[in-house]
């Protein structure tokens, strides 16, 4: 399986035949989303658990740790993800790489950070655009009469004042993850490789059928 998937000279599949060598790649990779716009592990979809069920949404990946094995994301705090991970702090974050065929399944313990250093560090980390989405008036998920860009139209072209970061700030929050189990799965016409990397409650690394 040495050929690139898709015939990409410029993407490496994420394989190996020896399983320290494969968490290390997906580590690597993992932290190779956060720095690249295009990256197939950008984004993920983060699976919760609710007193109706399961629920799912796409979230962009902003952090990772590689020698402590945790991640981190965004979200606005007055969401219904949030209500969900304080009453069910874990979730499993699902990251698939077209190119590299590749699925990530991460097993996490979330945590919240809304007004602690942590989340103070990310926001000022966080570009204006990217602050310009917590400024909304607007409960996610209230329903309107109309489409809405998730900030008010007097800002959208504008650099947000301090008064304008104040109000977005306090509706910002950190999603910190610490990983307990990493699953791997690479798909081919020429076979696939599925391994588990299992971090607590005690270390352990083996591989699976597909």
């Amino acid at each position: 399986m040495s050929q690139a998937p898709d015939n990409d000279p410029t993407v490496q599949p994420i394989t190996s035949t020896n399983l320290n060598d494969l968490e290390n790649a997906c580590w690597h990779q993992l932290a190779s989303g956060v720095e690249h716009e295009h990256d197939g592990f950008k984004t993920m979809t983060v699976a919760t658990c609710t007193n109706r069920g399961a629920d799912a949404r796409v979230v962009v990946l902003r952090r990772v740790d590689t020698s402590h094995k945790y991640v981190w994301f965004h979200t606005d705090a007055r969401t219904e993800k949030v209500l969900q991970l304080e009453a069910f702090p874990t979730a499993t974050l699902l990251f698939w790489d077209k190119k590299r065929h590749v699925q990530l399944r991460l097993m996490v313990e979330t945590r919240l950070h809304t007004d602690d250093y942590i989340a103070d560090e990310h926001w000022e980390s966080a570009t204006e655009r990217e602050r310009k989405l917590y400024f909304s008036e607007h409960v996610p998920g209230t329903e309107l009469s109309a489409p809405y860009p998730g900030y008010p139209d007097d800002v959208s072209e504008k650099v947000l004042s301090q008064e304008a970061n104040q109000s977005a700030r306090k509706n910002f929050a950190v999603i910190e993850c610490r990983v307990l189990a990493m699953e791997y799965l690479y798909l081919s016409p020429e076979g696939q490789i599925r391994a588990r990397f299992q971090y607590e409650p005690e270390s352990k690394m083996t591989w699976l059928a597909p």
